[in-house]
Formats: C-alpha cells, structure tokens, sequence
C-alpha cells in the first residue's frame, strides 16, 4: 500500500524491544513502528492527501507529546499501512512493534494487550431500505465481515448465516451498498459513521460488546507498559474527551 513508512535495516539490526535507537551525542532516540488498517473510519482512514487521519491517529500524536516529555529519549512514532489481518502477523514477525487499529480482545489472538482506550461493539449495519428490523431476521442472510477481526466471530452466532470475509471495511460498505450482501457486522463506531454519512442503517441491538486496546508482539511487556502509561495520560485529559465526541467513540468505562 502507498505512504508505508520503511525502516532502515540498520535500525532493525539495533533494534532490542521495540523501535530503533541511535545515539548522537548526548541524544538517544527510539522510533516505534505502529501497523495500522487505515480503512476504518472514524479509527483511521486516509484523507484526500494519502494522511492517516482519525481518532487513533489524534491520539498516537498526544501519545508521542506524552512520551517527549521530560525525557532523555527522543521518540517518534510512525504508521505503516496494511491490511488489518497481517497487522498480528507483521507483529510477530518483528516487522513493527505495535498495531493500533481498532483492536477488539479475543483470547486467541497471541499478542500482548494494552488497557482498554475505548469502549466498543460489533452491530449490523444494513442498507438503508432493508426490511430487517432486529438480529433474529439475520438468520439465514448473507453478512459481510472484515477478515481476522471480531465481528467475524461475531457474525459466527448468527444462525445459518452465509458469512463472507473481506479485508477492507471500505469494499464492505461498498458491496453492501450495492446489496451484494443483507448485512455487514463492523464495530459499532464505524457504523455510526457510515450511518451518518450514507445510505444505511444499524440495528439497536449489538452482538457483541467489547473495548479497544493497543497490541504488541507476546513479552514485549516493556512497550506495553510504556502505552499503558500514555493510555492513563490520555483516558485522565480533556483531550480524551473532545476526541470521542468529535469522533463519535465510546469513552472506556472504568471500575
């Protein structure tokens, strides 16, 4: 995909936990690698430049002031674009060190989780002139899902359905619309979105609910903690705040 950030070999070889680090001077820098599906607005999407742009995107820049602050390190954060079901594999595979897009929990998935930064859900989103009016009418339709991500499992408890995985919400939506399919099952933020700026509707009623949450590779425990730390910042902030109303999110509810 186009605007992938590439990071120099030479960077990857020094790399030890996470990002890649340089000293010049007194100066240590550490670049964090973040692997990202920009297709799912209002999370990420592309603006008319090729710039990510969206919530998590907002949020990975007031994480990189977090970090700078009061810091011997020097750190940036970059996003590299893929499809959102080789984000885990690019994890593992030491190719970036964290994926932020939208993440939902699903125990097989094995990476390490960050605290929740939103609350979420998986709901059916329908065309505009669909005569389906609550999940039980699912039963036996055709539904669309994003492949690797939750609302695929999801979409897996409704009875007899004819599932189809696709790996851009974007060609979902656009297949839906033309009605190649009865339903499509995405988080509940992005059908917000599309509901209000197409020709679609969403049931009430969700099937599953969940949170979001930032991953790394399984025992990178070290970049986790440094996320958590910026999630605490973040969640505490009036810019937390401001953001989920500008985007249409779930604020993360906490005990």
């Amino acid at each position: 995909m186009k605007k992938v950030v590439k990071v120099g070999m030479a960077c990857l070889l020094a790399a030890s936990m996470f990002g890649c680090s340089s000293s010049k001077g007194e100066e240590n820098t550490k670049v964090i690698t973040i692997g990202t599906s920009p297709d799912y607005a209002p999370y990420e999407s592309l603006d008319t430049d090729g710039n990510i742009v969206g919530f998590d995107a907002d949020m990975v820049a007031k994480f990189e002031e977090y970090l700078n602050e009061d810091s011997d390190v020097t750190y940036t954060l970059e996003f590299k674009q893929m499809d959102f079901d080789n984000i885990i594999t690019q994890i593992q595979g030491d190719q970036i060190d964290v994926g932020i897009s939208g993440f939902s929990y699903d125990p097989q998935r094995e990476v390490e989780w960050s605290e929740p930064y939103l609350g979420s859900s998986q709901v059916a989103v329908l065309p505009a002139d669909s005569d389906i009016k609550s999940l039980a009418d699912l039963e036996g339709k055709s539904v669309a899902v994003q492949t690797g991500s939750t609302g695929e499992k999801a979409a897996q408890e409704i009875k007899d359905a004819n599932i189809s995985g696709l790996k851009s919400v974007q060609d979902i939506m656009n297949a839906l619309a033309a009605h190649q399919y009865d339903a499509a099952i995405v988080d509940g933020g992005v059908a917000k979105n599309y509901v209000d700026n197409a020709d679609f509707i969403m049931l009430d009623e969700a099937l599953l609910d969940e949170q979001n949450f930032i991953i790394a590779k399984k025992g990178n425990t070290e970049i986790i903690d440094l996320m958590n730390k910026c999630i605490e910042k973040f969640l505490a902030s009036q810019d937390y705040q401001d953001l989920c109303s500008k985007y249409g999110l779930s604020p993360v509810v906490t005990e």
